[in-house]
């Protein structure tokens, strides 16, 4: 399809919501563009009006067709960020998890398309075929995404490098994917951050506030919760002697995932009751 074809579809699908709110210059390109293309679309369908009034429903056809149009894009796209959500937080295992293998049907936008292609990235890396990945990530153009989106581009990444056995590449990468508030996904990275970070306080304090503001404003992940109570016995050893018994045991396992061992025996200990010295 030639790029007049893909960008009818793009604005079709713009026009009615389906491909708005992208981040930075050109999420602010789209929302100036909107009105403009609104208007457009309002200008043909008056077209269409007028010729059907001459021509009757042979004059009304181009306007139909345009507004046909619109709809199978925005199903289109919105079928598409369906996906990438459930390939990302549903079980392995649940059969609407894995994107469809079929092709881009002829009226998905560009929009559309990239949300297909970081879905199968997505189900890639969480199925370690990291081959795959490789070869369907470069169809992932950022400027496409909404900010959470890119966050699932972020983590992806993060994912990858750690599939290819790069953790501290990982951690770089999962410092600007967290909260992706997939659970599953929140907790591999973020014991890679946290893992990363151990013997430095002070970059465990800054991953503490950039966590707590990320989850103070509105976005909700347990595994980032857990994570934080566990910097906290980092930042403050101390305060492992007022955790329950069932908090030290599900902080030891976080522990145990991330290689301090020493602080997961003590969590253990913690929460069978005894005196860890």
């Amino acid at each position: 399809m030639g790029p007049a074809w893909t960008r009818l579809l793009e604005w079709c699908a713009e026009a009615l919501g389906a491909t708005g709110g992208s981040a930075g210059a050109e999420g602010g390109a789209r929302r100036r563009r909107r009105p403009l293309v609104l208007l457009a679309l309002a200008l043909i369908a008056g077209a269409s009006v007028l010729l059907g009034e001459r021509w009757g429903l042979k004059g009304l056809l181009p306007g139909v067709a345009l507004f046909l149009l619109a709809v199978l894009a925005t199903r289109a796209a919105l079928d598409a960020r369906a996906a990438v959500w459930r390939a990302a937080a549903l079980d392995l295992e649940d059969p609407a998890q894995r994107p469809s293998a079929e092709p881009d049907p002829w009226f998905a936008p560009p929009t559309a398309r990239v949300l297909h292609a970081l879905a199968a990235v997505i189900d890639a890396v969480r199925r370690e075929r990291y081959a795959l990945a490789l070869e369907r990530l470069p169809y992932v153009e950022r400027a496409a995404l909404r900010p959470e989106e890119a966050r699932l581009l972020d983590a992806s990444r993060a994912l990858l490098s750690l599939g290819l056995g790069d953790p501290a590449r990982a951690a770089q990468q999962a410092i600007v994917a967290l909260p992706t508030g997939i659970d599953d996904i929140d907790a591999r990275l973020g014991r890679v951050v946290l893992a990363e970070a151990w013997k430095d306080p002070a970059r465990i304090e800054a991953i503490d506030r950039a966590w707590r503001r990320e989850l103070h404003a509105g976005t909700t992940s347990e595994a980032l919760e857990r994570l934080l109570s566990l910097s906290r016995l980092r930042l403050a050893p101390r305060a492992l002697e007022t955790l329950k018994p069932a908090e030290a045991r599900e902080l030891s396992t976080e522990a145990w995932a991330i290689g301090e061992e020493e602080l997961a025996a003590a969590l253990e200990s913690r929460a069978r009751g005894g005196v860890y010295r």
